[in-house]
């Protein structure tokens, strides 16, 4: 009864070894949003981390690139800000201008943009998801826990508004090199 059991078991475990990669596959892809994929063909992560701000984590942020294959500006590409906190619209809206000043200097089409970007953003709150994807350079398509807010166009707009998290010039480098898997 015993060799009965012990084949019985290794047959299982046997069997489950075959199954054990597949519920991989199913996880790993069930943390790519649908937004995310609906912009990005095979969408894999590319890179990740956390922002904090005064020691405090504000947001988790992901790159989601083709296959997860090395970042390049021209390809399309989504960017996934998890917050863990309450962060108003208004104050996203403020920090996007003020680093897009930062990053630019002082531009004719800033309150264009920020103009534009009032409609793409909402208020926060922890746990909620924030997409912003690349559809062109003058493409941006915004969405708030899979539902589209904005697809906000402006010349230029992708690697502009984009910089602020991806560039070398981002405020928190590190977490660039990181999204953009240079680390």
């Amino acid at each position: 009864m015993f060799t009965g059991t012990l084949m019985l078991a290794r047959r299982l475990f046997f069997s489950l070894s075959f199954l054990l990669p597949c519920l991989v596959v199913v996880e790993a892809s069930a943390d790519v949003a649908p937004e995310v994929n609906s912009v990005v063909a095979q969408p894999g992560e590319l890179g990740s981390g956390a922002f904090r701000w005064f020691g405090f984590k504000i947001y988790e942020a992901q790159l989601f690139t083709t296959q997860g294959k090395r970042f390049q500006w021209e390809k399309p590409f989504a960017l996934q800000l998890k917050y863990a906190r309450k962060v108003r619209a208004r104050i996203q809206l403020r920090a996007s201008q003020d680093e897009l000043e930062r990053l630019e200097g002082s531009r004719p089409d800033h309150p264009q943009i920020v103009k534009k970007l009032t409609g793409c953003l909402r208020d926060v709150k922890s746990g909620d998801r924030v997409v912003a994807a690349a559809r062109g350079a003058d493409e941006l398509d915004f969405f708030v826990n899979g539902t589209q807010t904005c697809s906000l166009t402006h010349t230029g707009i992708r690697d502009r508004y984009m910089s602020i998290w991806l560039s070398d010039q981002a405020r928190d480098r590190e977490l660039a090199r990181r999204l953009r898997g240079a680390v």
